[in-house]
């Protein structure tokens, strides 16, 4: 994917809180998710697929992606501009305390997963406090910096759900798959989630649960909302991304998650994060940093 005017950085006053500022070229964000919460607006219409069915995000609008929630994004028009923010519950906390006692702004109802905040002023405070601390980062103006992370502590109770007293773990394996009705739709997805760093193909893997593979594929999609391979590619950017933050080299990243070379992951990488793998492996040092509960958006 090809970005104009991209900008990703990290507050460490916030407990690293971390934030992108992106312009797409490309119409679609692979399928992907993260570890903490996912705020954004963005200036056309979204699509945002995850297994629960596709969410139509209006333009100007304050979205909100739970944790460990597979997602695609497919946008209405191109090049499309994103204001976005990643932060755990862990984070979160520490930024704005539960007990703060600020009243949560209420988002559409609707799945759990994907959640949309319909007043224009949910969408006009998180703009003013990323573009606040945006400038703090490029200019290092200390105003501006505490006037935004002012902002963002005041706010941030009210765009998640501090009020939860423990925080999701993250899935292990196929236990957490959509139930289907048929125990073999979570087991091909336990064998992508452990197979992803070989090779795996559409015809092995029906022939490993008596499916031929075009009923595989359908019966996969339909519990998943993503086919075998999205998620395969999904599971091995996943894997790569958490080794390069742990300083990997991205040669071996891409060996050691089954992408054919380095190329391939290069691709895959800003496709799905909005940043390339060796500028991520620099902005990850500040979460180093931080102990393994506190790290946030899309560094576990």
């Amino acid at each position: 994917m090809e970005l104009l005017d991209s900008c990703y950085w990290r507050d460490a006053e916030l407990a690293g809180l971390q934030f992108t500022a992106n312009r797409f070229l490309q119409r679609e964000i692979r399928p992907h998710r993260h570890v903490g919460f996912t705020l954004s607006v963005c200036d056309t219409e979204l699509q945002v697929r995850t297994p629960g069915g596709v969410r139509v995000v209006p333009p100007g609008t304050l979205l909100r992606i739970a944790p460990h929630v597979w997602h695609s994004v497919q946008a209405r028009s191109t090049p499309w501009r994103e204001d976005a923010m990643y932060c755990s519950f862990a984070v979160a906390r520490c930024v704005s305390p539960a007990d703060t006692g600020g009243a949560q702004v209420q988002p559409v109802e609707g799945d759990a997963a994907v959640a949309v905040f319909p007043q224009p002023s949910a969408a006009r405070d998180f703009l003013e406090c990323h573009r606040l601390l945006q400038e703090a980062a490029r200019s290092g103006n200390e105003e501006a910096a505490a006037v935004g992370r002012a902002l963002m502590r005041e706010r941030l109770a009210q765009w998640m759900p501090l009020q939860t007293v423990d925080a999701p773990s993250a899935p292990q394996g196929p236990a957490l798959a959509i139930d289907s009705g048929d125990e073999r739709v979570n087991r091909l997805y336990g064998l992508i989630a452990s197979g992803f760093h070989q090779r795996l193909t559409l015809d092995g893997l029906a022939e490993t649960v008596g499916w031929h593979p075009v009923h595989l594929q359908r019966r996969f999609k339909s519990a998943w909302g993503f086919t075998p391979h999205e998620l395969l590619v999904g599971h091995r950017i996943e894997y790569a991304r958490d080794l390069i933050a742990g300083g990997a080299r991205v040669t071996y990243a891409a060996h050691a998650a089954g992408f054919s070379d380095q190329s391939h992951l290069h691709k895959t990488f800003l496709s799905t994060y909005a940043v390339v793998p060796g500028e991520y492996r620099r902005l990850s040092a500040l979460d180093a940093l931080q102990p393994p509960s506190a790290r946030n958006g899309i560094v576990e």
